[in-house]
């Protein structure tokens, strides 16, 4: 039987957050004439001064028509379905973590792509942060047997990261978009790379150096008995 996830406290946070964002930017744009998704989506084909805000804004940027309010809706149904178990799974700091890095790592890849490709369409919505949610954490559990993808198909947690990069490739086939593919490998690459510093060992803490100079000695103060150096 399919079933969403426990909301928890980030969750209802993160969705509330992007929700209203959006609804902010709709007023803005449609009954105020500020060009609010322009300031706030990535133009990774011509930098400019909003460049240093924008790979992290985009996030919160989103068409004002009603063409795009049902995939924004769906955006938020996905994130609701997936960043409770990573949170339950390795907590709230990772995920936070890991939601800052993926959105920066689709940025730079899109960045990038934006000096040899023109013609590339903005880069927007919490898309990126989502595959790179998913592939952080198929990578974490790829040797822990199989999951459910979405609650229904049982299989093998890294051919969840193929079919996230296969419906990459699907949707650069039908849009020519190499800037938005190479956002989504940005994301997907991130999200790998983040899982695998999470499971790597962390080094032991290098005791501290006792003070050069003779023996450490303090006083003791015996309140019922003799005083002593100790």
């Amino acid at each position: 039987m399919l079933r969403f996830p426990p909301l928890t406290p980030l969750t209802k946070f993160l969705l509330l957050l992007l929700f209203g964002v959006y609804l902010a930017e709709i007023i803005a744009e449609n009954w105020l004439g500020v060009p609010a998704f322009a300031l706030l989506s990535l133009n990774a084909v011509n930098p400019g001064l909003p460049t240093l805000w924008q790979p992290l804004t985009y996030a919160f940027a989103w068409p004002t028509d009603t063409e795009h309010l049902f995939s924004m809706l769906l955006t938020l149904l996905f994130l609701w379905w997936m960043v409770p178990p990573f949170e339950q799974s390795f907590g709230r700091r990772r995920t936070i973590q890991l939601l800052i890095t993926t959105t920066l790592s689709a940025a730079l890849l899109a960045l990038v792509a934006g000096l040899f490709f023109s013609g590339a369409a903005p880069l927007y919505g919490a898309g990126s942060a989502l595959l790179g949610l998913i592939a952080a954490f198929a990578w974490a559990f790829r040797h822990r047997g199989q999951m459910s993808f979405f609650g229904v198909l049982p299989m093998k947690p890294v051919n969840i990261i193929y079919i996230a990069l296969g419906f990459s490739v699907l949707v650069f086939l039908m849009t020519k978009d190499f800037v938005g593919l190479m956002a989504d490998l940005g994301a997907i690459g991130g999200g790998v790379l983040f899982a695998e510093w999470m499971s790597a060992p962390k080094k032991p803490k290098k005791p501290k150096k006792r003070r050069k100079g003779g023996p450490d000695l303090h006083v003791v103060d015996g309140r019922d008995g003799p005083r002593w150096i100790n």
